[in-house]
């Protein structure tokens, strides 16, 4: 008798659903992208205030290319935030928008018509966004017949081409902008489960090769020192052995290649501060042994901390019990030192819908303002980023904590009436609705 699960649909059905459900997201992809275009277009001017009582800051970012308008910084914040985007990543998604409908025409035209996707458009665009304005026209009239079947590479050459016939001036800056590729990133924030770590470059050539020798030869020592590990993880040791300075010592020495192998080896003190929140939840072992470290911003195995703080030489802080449920008061505007340390133990990142920023790199915000009432005190506080703090004080977004039985949660809305809840699992979209009147969350 068959194990299978019965099938619902038979092959033509499945695949003419699948078809009719690609198409279909295609489509609202476009739709998205076009209104990202329209909302930057109708938030280009600095005046007049947004649904009658935004206070318009002045902020103003230059989104996309030369000859392309800048948007209103608080219109920006409030579209990426509304389809669910973080502000870097949304940012760039509304200047390619604009890129295209303003300085790629053509290209533009195809879209609307449904003839080219959003990722084809987008990368385009991403390589225009740099170029001079008669550049980005020339682009435009060459590759918009052929966007559907350009790969990047053919892309960027069309680029580089425009942009010399264009301009034949701009070898030299066009160098410097090539070097600004150049980049070595450790993402600490993307912490694994396992408590691992990203590491990406792009480096000069004579640089990687040199990289490439010194790690090569590291793992090579670590493999004659008699470490069984693969070569993968002999050079990912050999990366920290570069960093702590630890150079490999020959192994043919007159004292036997033994001993000059275990000196080639011995590992130096390696100094690591971690700032680790265990819960209740995670002593007693409900959570599955799961911890968090501020430096990782995500969840952690207890066994590898562990493993962590019995490394030789690793210096371990550890602060006081502190009840991030505990309502505390000061009657002053400024907040305390254990008053703010707690507002970061509780919400984590900045309270802002989607934003990861870390809390101890934020303001302590009144939700109420001082000025109107508002206390200092731990159910009136939050951590805001200085930009997101700016929204709040300046541009019409509003929010509340959720209530005294749910600490570390809050309802936002937009000025114009999105509503979000933000907690410390993330931000949920809870309703849109019509502005009408100011809205009665109470901030300052």
């Amino acid at each position: 008798m068959s194990s299978r699960t019965p099938r619902l649909l038979r092959d033509s059905d499945a695949l003419r659903a699948a078809m009719a459900a690609r198409a279909a997201e295609e489509q609202s992809a476009r739709e998205v992208f076009i209104a990202a275009a329209d909302w930057a277009i109708a938030h280009v001017a600095a005046e007049g205030d947004v649904a009658g009582y935004v206070i318009d800051t002045g902020m103003m970012l230059p989104l996309a290319g030369p000859g392309a308008p800048e948007v209103q910084e608080h219109a920006v914040t409030e579209f990426v935030t509304a389809i669910g985007m973080r502000q870097q990543t949304g940012s760039l998604f509304v200047g390619q928008a604009l890129e295209a409908c303003v300085r790629l025409p053509r290209v533009w035209a195809r879209l609307l018509r449904g003839e080219l996707a959003v990722w084809q458009v987008r990368r385009i665009a991403e390589d225009t966004i740099p170029l001079s304005q008669e550049a980005a026209a020339l682009v435009d009239a060459r590759i918009a017949a052929y966007a559907h079947q350009v790969s990047r590479t053919q892309i960027g050459n069309i680029c580089r081409l425009a942009q010399e016939q264009t301009d034949p001036g701009d070898a030299v800056l066009r160098k410097a902008r090539e070097a600004e590729h150049r980049r070595f990133d450790v993402w600490l924030g993307q912490t694994g489960f396992d408590g691992t770590v990203d590491v990406s470059a792009i480096l000069d050539q004579p640089d990687a090769a040199d990289l490439e020798r010194a790690i090569a030869a590291l793992a090579e020592q670590l493999k004659k020192a008699g470490s069984e590990e693969t070569l993968s993880v002999r050079r990912a040791k050999a990366a920290g052995m570069l960093a702590r300075g630890e150079k490999a010592l020959p192994l043919e020495t007159g004292g036997g290649s033994e001993g000059a192998a275990a000196s080639a080896t011995q590992p130096r003190p390696r100094h690591l501060t971690l700032y680790v929140h265990l819960s209740v939840d995670a002593v007693t072992g409900a959570l599955g042994d799961v911890a968090r470290s501020e430096a990782s911003r995500s969840p952690i195995a207890i066994d590898v901390i562990r493993s962590w703080c019995q490394t030789a030489g690793t210096s371990v802080t550890v602060r006081p019990i502190l009840d991030v449920a505990a309502e505390r008061y000061s009657d002053t505007y400024e907040v305390p030192d254990l008053i703010r340390e707690q507002i970061i133990l509780r919400d984590h990142t900045c309270v802002f819908p989607y934003c990861q920023r870390p809390a101890r790199a934020c303001d302590a915000d009144h939700v109420r303002s001082y000025e109107s009432g508002g206390p200092t005190a731990s159910s009136n506080l939050a951590p805001l980023c200085r930009k997101h703090h700016r929204h709040k004080t300046h541009d019409g977004w509003r929010y509340k904590p959720a209530g005294p039985d749910e600490p570390g949660v809050y309802l936002w809305r937009s000025p114009n009436g999105v509503r979000f809840r933000r907690d410390r699992l993330g931000t949920t979209l809870t309703v849109i609705e019509p502005v009408e009147t100011p809205p009665d969350l109470d901030g300052g």
